[in-house]
């Protein structure tokens, strides 16, 4: 329940440790600060009072949702707004702060990222009272009863922010002692009150292996009287510079009487789990040589090796930083005296991006499509601080239509396929070795129609002309295919 505070008071000191994942939209600290008010006892009172959430032990929202197409860093574009959306109709959520935990269900007609035609579906997200998972528990916090029931709990900062050109009092807490980032590091959650004494930000930073200090903000607007509880009619989720999820509120009750039966959660698949990662063993022998100067590192996500005359060009980084850390060791084993200089990109969805951490370690260059640039820039230039790590120093070198890296021994092409999947999108074309190099234009089982991008590229090397003979795949085909397959796929 949400009580009049009474607990310890923190020294006034809002941007503490922990706080270093801001974007440049991201609310800042005043340039000269103002003397900050000196009870934050206080105006935590006066906010709960604004907010009728003294007595609120849990509420239910219901009306329609958004949410991303396909989920954060899978969308169209690397650089928000990301406008492609799937609409949730019959969303309900119940957040039971004495747990705390929270259910959101609902239902939805949902695209899936390879243009399949939208299937029913339904929309889940739970929070269970066990979780202590800050990456999953954010999800309470960031609500505005969820924030002051951690004000509540938590010693409580006072200070001033301005943002968007709007002045704000900010409320800050800290997650409990025990409850710590990688690095030991406590989260941090502030919330930003305006003139009406309403909540209308709340923002939190939790460690992403890719985005580092990853910032979270959640936006709220519209307030409504809810018998007597203020309720944001617009709530939205931020990550990564761009909105990812939305709820337009229709209805709102403070503790419901069948909050139990509100709070039961949905049964787990068969197996248990909500979904996992391909599995399989790697092979005995991770590199492959196709050609003169030019290997396949097998294994989880492909890797493409083209080697020059004093240096390496690496094509895709895996899937997850340990397999970039794999990949890079191998290349190291086959090629010991030669360094890696590029590690290409096909493209910057999150599986494709997760191995280039440890490149970038490495001060390898990364070269991705020019529309990729500034997402990448800034994801892998976040501060570190959650994950006890050092920032990152990225370099990149930006693609347009067609790059071309060459000398004497080697010449790699990336050629730009526009398509529906990502308008970043390169492939790798090697014309001595005969050798089509690509990520996610998987070819349709015998009978089906190929999907829209897979059109795309095809029509693409039928206009320009790419000979080659293989065409190889960062998700590995599971039989050999050919340009002539490719071409079959489009009818010729």
């Amino acid at each position: 329940m949400l009580k009049r505070f009474s607990t310890a008071l923190l020294v006034p000191t809002l941007f503490v440790l922990g706080c270093s994942g801001e974007s440049d939209t991201t609310p800042q600290a005043a340039a000269e600060e103002p003397a900050a008010p000196a009870d934050p006892a206080a105006v935590l009172e006066s906010v709960i009072d604004a907010m009728g959430a003294a007595d609120v032990d849990s509420i239910t929202l219901s009306g329609t949702a958004w949410r991303i197409r396909n989920s954060f860093r899978q969308t169209h574009t690397a650089s928000p707004p990301w406008p492609e959306r799937d609409e949730i109709t019959n969303y309900r959520r119940t957040i039971d702060l004495s747990q705390p935990a929270s259910l959101a269900s609902g239902e939805t007609f949902a695209q899936n990222l390879f243009l399949e035609p939208p299937v029913a579906g339904t929309y889940s997200q739970y929070v269970a009272p066990d979780e202590r998972r800050w990456g999953q528990q954010l999800e309470i916090w960031l609500t505005p009863w969820g924030f002051l029931e951690g004000a509540e709990r938590n010693e409580v900062a006072l200070e001033t922010a301005t943002a968007d050109g709007v002045d704000y009092t900010v409320l800050s807490w800290q997650s409990p002692a025990d409850q710590t980032a990688p690095s030991g590091l406590r989260y941090t959650v502030n919330g930003y009150v305006n003139a009406n004494n309403l909540i209308e930000r709340v923002e939190t930073w939790v460690e992403d292996p890719f985005m580092g200090d990853m910032h979270v903000e959640a936006r709220y607007a519209g307030y409504r009287d809810f018998a007597g509880v203020m309720v944001p009619t617009t709530m939205e989720q931020w990550r990564g510079g761009g909105a990812i999820f939305g709820v337009s509120v229709s209805d709102a009750t403070a503790n419901p009487a069948n909050v139990a039966d509100l709070m039961t959660p949905p049964e787990r698949p068969a197996g248990g789990g909500f979904g996992g990662g391909p599995g399989g063993e790697a092979p005995a022998e991770l590199a492959e040589q196709i050609g003169d100067g030019v290997w396949l590192i097998n294994g989880g996500y492909v890797a493409l090796v083209a080697e020059f005359s004093d240096h390496l060009l690496v094509v895709e980084a895996g899937q997850s930083e340990q397999r970039g850390e794999q990949i890079l060791a191998e290349v190291e084993r086959i090629l010991p005296d030669k360094p890696i200089r590029y590690v290409v990109n096909s493209h910057p969805h999150s599986d494709h991006t997760a191995g280039l951490v440890p490149f970038v370690r490495e001060g390898v260059t990364i070269v991705t499509h020019e529309n990729n640039v500034d997402f990448l820039d800034m994801a892998l230039s976040t501060p570190r601080t959650l994950l006890g790590e050092e920032t990152l120093d990225p370099q990149f070198e930006a693609v347009g239509d067609v790059g071309v890296y060459e000398d004497e021994t080697m010449r790699v092409e990336l050629h730009h396929i526009p398509n529906l999947h990502s308008d970043g999108m390169l492939v790798a074309f090697l014309p001595e070795a005969k050798v089509l190099f690509q990520a996610d234009f998987t070819l349709p089982r015998e009978g089906a129609t190929a999907n829209p991008f897979v059109v795309a590229l095809a029509e693409y090397v039928d206009e320009k002309g790419l000979d080659f003979e293989r065409y190889l795949a960062v998700h590995a085909a599971q039989v050999p295919q050919t340009k002539a397959d490719l071409m079959a796929a489009i009818g010729q």
